[in-house]
């Protein structure tokens, strides 16, 4: 296993961790792995959900770092 794979596994066990009632499938998009396709029409939105097969382990952790940073911003306020 390498090291990002690890680190995207204890991200995950913490989330669920702190929010134990989610489904794991919930927890993916709420921390931002899987993604719906992005639209270029806000009035036409798309929720097909985005092929991340491509996406680099890294941008897959900063999506996730992103999101935690986002709900704990929420909490603060």
């Amino acid at each position: 296993m390498k090291p990002e794979h690890k680190l995207i596994l204890e991200l995950i066990e913490s989330y669920l961790e702190k929010y134990p009632s989610e489904r794991f499938g919930q927890a993916l998009f709420n921390l931002n792995i899987n993604e719906f396709q992005k639209t270029t029409d806000p009035r036409n939105p798309n929720y097909n959900i985005r092929d991340i097969h491509g996406d680099n382990d890294l941008d897959i952790i900063e999506r996730i770092q992103n999101r935690l940073d986002l709900i704990q911003s929420r909490k603060n306020n």
